[in-house]
């Protein structure tokens, strides 16, 4: 799978419609990548590391639960928070 495609899994899987509490926090990631979904998007260079689309979604989910879990507002900044997933680039 090649980067647009990956691109393209990741935008479609970010806009889908919540489901739950956590899938609310989707909007955040898709606001962090500056609602720029394209090859020219350096923040995205991350998903050269995930092979399918069950891998990229599940990354998705887990920012998303560690969020719900582990984020408190007061002492940090959602966009750091979902920046240190990309630089860890695993979960």
């Amino acid at each position: 799978m090649i980067l647009p495609e990956k691109i393209k899994i990741l935008d479609t899987y970010l806009a889908k419609s919540p489901e739950n509490y956590r899938d609310e926090f989707k909007s955040d990631i898709y606001h962090f990548f500056n609602e720029d979904f394209t090859i020219d998007n350096p923040l995205l260079k991350f998903l050269d590391s995930y092979n399918d689309q069950n891998e990229i979604k599940d990354w998705v989910d887990h920012v998303t639960s560690q969020i719900v879990l582990k984020f408190d507002e007061e002492f940090e900044q959602i966009g750091d928070f979902i920046g240190e997933f990309i630089e860890m680039n695993k979960y």
